[in-house]
């Protein structure tokens, strides 16, 4: 199955010939460690044949808060909107002083961004406790119950306030539904109306709006408790779940679970102009630069990256790569049942990316030579 992720959404697709400029921004902690490894990726598929890559490195997160006093800083921003595409490492929100912003939900709002694409698959060799899924969570990322609007009430009570808009409903259910269509044709919209009738009306009203567009793919809704009960039941009855913000990273944590955890588990963040990757795991202190992590989260970003820039054959070979070396026991990190390092899982991964794609390539010829025997007989030469 395809990835889903829709094609031809900037930050855009470099022109025919040039180098992809990829803005990196490895974050903190173990962060650092797994976007270098998916990079190593990326460079084994040029190697194998695809696209030239230009990166450059900007800091956010906690170490850059520390070097510049900016927990985002401006330079990297412009970076971002400037490149073809942006990888994003986990970053150290925690110890950034309260007052300033968080650099992720700031390179969001910098960037635009307004769902967040998070795919969850079981792979093979890893135990999944609900069986096989492969699901797209695509989450409104601008209001919802994470708007910010909080406040409180006498000494004793507080306040958050719910934001729904048909502009931002309609903006998520639109790639839902394009995701869709790359996909299985499904698009399930998740709500809790019988508790938030307002913003949930709001919000299924113009998702339907949208759903009327894509007469291909078939719309339900569906409570997000009932949701979340039937993913672990039968996961396999999903595959476009388009949720409001809190939902959403609820259920797309739950699908990462259900697929093997999050160390497989990555997300793309999307918008009209810009878009970024980013593994969904923290920057696990405690593992920090001993070269344990897992990678895998990190590379399938970059997957998903590829597919956003019109990549998707190099998509499916890095996918299908992870898959491989899932599937003949490793090498695997600690979370996974294995002692290997993350550059021991990046090196297998970059061999079988060149394996695979000396394979595609073999094969293509071959096809080409029986098609050319073929016109050849015809002609009857």
């Amino acid at each position: 199955m395809s990835s889903g992720m829709p094609s031809g959404m900037p930050n855009g697709s470099p022109g025919q010939g040039r180098p992809v400029e990829i803005c990196v921004i490895p974050g903190d902690g173990v962060g650092v460690e797994v976007i270098a490894a998916a990079c190593r990726v990326l460079d084994a598929v040029t190697r194998a044949g695809g696209p030239r890559w230009v990166r450059t490195e900007h800091a956010a997160g906690y170490a850059a808060y520390r070097e510049t006093g900016e927990p985002l800083p401006r330079a990297t921003v412009e970076a971002a909107q400037q490149a073809d595409g942006v990888l994003v490492g986990a970053m150290d929100a925690a110890r950034i002083p309260g007052g300033l912003p968080q650099p992720i939900r700031a390179l969001r709002r910098e960037l635009e961004t307004v769902a967040s694409l998070r795919r969850c698959r079981t792979l093979p060799g890893v135990p999944a406790p609900s069986g096989p899924l492969d699901v797209m969570v695509v989450r409104e990322l601008t209001e919802g119950f994470y708007a910010g609007v909080e406040y409180p009430v006498g000494n004793d009570g507080a306040c958050a306030v719910r934001v729904v808009t048909r502009e931002a409903s309609a903006r998520a259910a639109r790639i839902a539904l394009q995701c869709a269509r790359e996909r299985s044709c499904k698009v399930t919209a998740v709500h809790k109306r019988g508790a938030m009738p307002l913003t949930d009306s709001l919000f299924l009203t113009a998702v339907s709006e949208q759903a009327s567009s894509f007469p291909d793919v078939e719309y339900e809704t569906k409570n997000v408790d009932a949701c979340a009960m039937e993913m672990v039941r039968a996961p396999q009855a999903f595959d476009t779940i388009l949720c409001t913000n809190a939902f959403g990273d609820i259920l797309s944590d739950l699908a990462a679970g259900l697929a093997g955890g999050l160390g497989l588990a990555a997300s793309g963040c999307v918008g009209d102009r810009w878009a970024y990757f980013e593994p969904l795991h923290g920057t696990a202190p405690d593992i920090a630069g001993q070269g344990v992590a897992n990678p895998l989260a990190a590379i399938l970003s970059a997957a998903l990256m590829l597919a956003h820039l019109g990549h998707h054959s190099w998509s499916t070979v890095v996918e299908e790569s992870v898959a491989d070396v899932l599937g003949a026991g490793g090498p695997l990190t600690a979370d996974l049942g294995g002692d290997a390092t993350t550059s021991d899982v990046a090196g297998a991964v970059c061999r079988r990316v060149v394996a695979r794609a000396a394979g595609l390539a073999a094969a293509g010829r071959a096809d080409a030579d029986r098609a050319k025997a073929g016109d050849d007989a015809d002609r009857g030469d």
